[in-house]
């Protein structure tokens, strides 16, 4: 009462009264709500101490590239199992298979987390971000642009850009190590262009357009804001300069689309007045899966436009990057590993016998252990290191109690590296996906397409890219690095990348 009654005499009165006492009951109902309620928050489970208003965010301030050993550092002290709060959200983190498995293969708890709303200003509300009744009814109406016959009529355009991407490298053959990354990103970027949208960007050729560098951005942006409780709030965020940065990356992306979807729709119309069999060789060869929402659509009946570009914005949000970060890791592990790079470019041999034509489906499906290859990097650098869902009821878990409606993030990095499952986990070694050393495995212990009802839709899309990259390049050169493993410092951003790049040296394989 004596620090009122001076304030009082100090003839400041009642607004200074109010500074004081107003942050003081906000803490009050902060601590009320953050430690009263034990269950909605988690706290019967092991778990960091979470403050009020931030709960853990400050252990991840700092640099992007240290949060995989700040993580590193918690799951090793709490467990496979533990609560994490970010802001006021208490969330639960796992990595281990029996959990992922409870989450996953249920109906129950379909719903993605809460990080995934950064995702709707650009993607919306389409397959990777929608739940209940509009993402089964997407699902179904998408599947069957994923049927293998479709996927073959893809393969001369994957065959065609990693030819152009072996031309660039060919340009940086017996010079000093230089960062391979950029160059097989901008491939991955002109595939899925063609593929989903039937447009060539030629972003092999041109890295520095606006739709390139809005895509690149965007992706950052959005794992900014997952970490950052502070940015949360669209309302305060679309006030600070990095607010203002995604609304025009949003725009760029989206008049894009838009803009492809309009010319598709002409490019369709001009086709169904050509009737002679010749045309109709000419659709096939020219399919994308922008074709199957528009013939899907019944002149907007069923899909809008606005629907169609969710659509097509997902493809390119998960189609490129994805993709071009593990063939990116893939490359590394094979400048770092030169036996099994070997082991590769002999398999290779046999399959091709020297000569330089295209890859076919036939010869990629012969190609078991380059695929392997591709399993282990998967394994070690997955693409999206970490998912969430939303609980849709209350489960068991290890003992626990986990309410419904909590945000569960699910860390694929930490669980594709469990020892009770791999042995020596953090070494390359692709003997691990042969067909004996999988049999006894935990069906949910590799996962790096997610499993379930949710699983990726695209993962036969995906590693078909990538037998058809992988194979072009090292058909045609040798890789070397000096860069030990340890220096591989990561980005766990939506997708996982190098901070630093993947830098390598090459030569032709005939020199």
């Amino acid at each position: 009462m004596g620090v009122i009654s001076d304030i009082r005499q100090s003839g400041l009165g009642t607004p200074l009264l109010m500074l004081l006492v107003i942050p003081l009951l906000l803490l009050l109902i902060a601590c009320k709500e953050l430690y009263g309620k034990r269950k909605k928050n988690l706290l019967h489970l092991p778990g960091p101490f979470p403050l009020p208003f931030v709960g853990n965010a400050l252990k991840f301030i700092g640099p992007t590239e240290d949060f995989v050993h700040k993580m590193t550092y918690l799951v090793n002290k709490y467990g496979s199992v533990f609560r994490l709060h970010l802001g006021p959200r208490a969330n639960l983190i796992i990595s281990e298979p029996e959990a992922f498995e409870k989450i996953l293969s249920s109906n129950k708890h379909i719903t993605k987390g809460k990080d995934y709303v950064f995702l709707w200003d650009w993607l919306g509300f389409g397959l990777l971000t929608s739940t209940g009744a509009k993402w089964h009814s997407r699902r179904k109406m998408l599947t069957p642009a994923f049927h293998f016959r479709i996927l073959e009529d893809f393969l001369d355009i994957m065959n065609n850009q990693c030819d152009i991407l072996c031309q660039k490298l060919t340009e940086r053959v017996d010079k000093s190590e230089f960062d391979i990354f950029p160059y097989i990103t901008h491939c991955a970027l002109d595939i899925i262009c063609e593929t989903a949208m039937g447009k060539c960007i030629n972003a092999q050729e041109n890295d520095d357009t606006d739709y390139v560098k809005a895509v690149f951005r965007s992706s950052e942006i959005v794992f900014q804001r997952q970490r950052s409780p502070w940015l949360w709030y669209d309302k305060l965020f679309h006030l600070t300069p990095m607010g203002a940065e995604w609304r025009h990356a949003v725009k760029i992306m989206h008049n894009f689309t838009n803009e492809v979807i309009r010319e598709r729709k002409v490019y369709q119309e001009n086709l169904e007045n050509e009737t002679n069999e010749d045309d109709d060789v000419g659709i096939k060869k020219r399919f994308a899966f922008l074709d199957l929402l528009i013939k899907q659509s019944q002149g907007g009946t069923v899909l809008s436009d606005e629907d169609i570009r969710e659509e097509v914005d997902t493809f390119m949000f998960e189609g490129h990057d994805t993709t071009a970060a593990n063939m990116s890791f893939t490359m590394y592990m094979m400048a770092l590993h030169p036996s099994y790079q070997k082991r590769v470019q002999e398999e290779l041999d046999e399959v091709f016998q020297g000569s330089d034509r295209m890859a076919t489906s036939d010869d990629l499906n012969k190609l078991k252990f380059m695929e392997a290859c591709l399993k282990e990097s998967l394994r070690l650098y997955q693409s999206v290191p970490v998912m969430s869902r939303t609980t849709g009821e209350d489960m068991e878990l290890n003992g626990y109690i986990i309410p419904k409606g909590t945000n569960v993030i699910l860390v694929n990095f930490f669980l594709h590296r469990d020892q009770r499952t791999f042995n020596d986990p953090n070494t390359f070694n692709p003997e691990r996906f042969t067909s004996k050393n999988t049999e006894t495995r935990h069906p949910y212990s590799y996962i790096p397409f997610s499993a379930g009802p949710r699983n990726c839709i695209g993962q036969k899309f995906a590693m078909l890219e990538e037998k058809v990259l992988v194979s072009s390049v090292l058909r045609n050169f040798n890789l070397k690095t000096t860069v030990p493993l340890e220096e591989l410092k990561l980005l766990p951003e939506v997708v996982l990348k190098p901070f630093n790049g993947i830098r390598v040296s090459i030569t032709k394989r005939d020199s």
